[in-house]
């Protein structure tokens, strides 16, 4: 009977480790699509504020030189240092106020700044969508899955001795980072200890013990 419980163990570890890898395919698709979007919405914004800019100035000189006067390059370049500025300052102002959270009472200066920054921010707002991608190698993943399992086992794990079970701290990071991304562990203070345990949101095939929710996700075809 044993080898036949080991054979079903490593068995289930495979699947779930199939499991979690389409999980985290799935998170970067969507992280993708996401940040492709963003760009090409930006990117529209931009063009129509450089039409706008463009005709506003077109109105203002053919008022002093007449119809036939045409757009001076001074114009296009004037634009394009005014865009590179206003990144740089939404760049400056997103390091120097990093919570979005929204306030009762705002200042004029703030409110102008949110419509001047609009655009730029959503241009930045591509990098911090791509930083979500997560890339686990196959060791990476096979630490997820043993984590994954020892938490379907035991519940809760105390946060302060995943070193034991990851010595590197930058792969740790990573795992911890990553499986808390996509809603698989929770990493929460209780009786002023951190504990990792598995997210009750977790993917419907992580929800139950391991061999259990294996059971009952569809083999996919080699």
């Amino acid at each position: 009977m044993r080898p036949a419980a080991s054979s079903e163990s490593v068995s289930s570890t495979r699947e779930l480790a199939r499991v979690l890898q389409a999980h985290l395919a799935a998170h970067n698709t969507r992280v993708a699509l996401l940040a492709a979007l963003t760009l090409i919405a930006a990117g529209a914004l931009w063009y129509l504020l450089y039409l706008g800019a463009n005709w506003i100035a077109l109105l203002f000189v053919t008022a002093v030189e007449g119809t036939e006067a045409r757009l001076p390059t001074v114009v296009e370049n004037a634009f394009w240092f005014g865009a590179a500025a206003l990144l740089a300052l939404a760049w400056i102002d997103r390091h120097l106020s990093p919570d979005d959270r929204p306030k009762d009472y705002k200042t004029i200066t703030e409110n102008v700044l949110e419509v001047a920054l609009a655009i730029p921010r959503l241009t930045l707002s591509v990098w911090g969508t791509l930083s979500a991608w997560l890339h686990l190698d196959a060791r990476d993943r096979r630490d997820a899955v043993a984590l994954i399992e020892r938490l379907g086992a035991e519940h809760r794990i105390r946060l302060s001795s995943m070193a034991l079970e990851i010595p590197n701290a930058a792969r740790r990071f990573e795992i911890l980072f990553a499986l808390q991304l996509v809603q698989i562990i929770d990493i929460r203070r209780e009786d002023r200890e951190f504990w990792v345990s598995l997210n009750p949101l977790r993917p419907p095939a992580l929800r139950q013990s391991p061999v259990e929710a294996i059971s009952e996700v569809p083999l996919l075809s080699p």
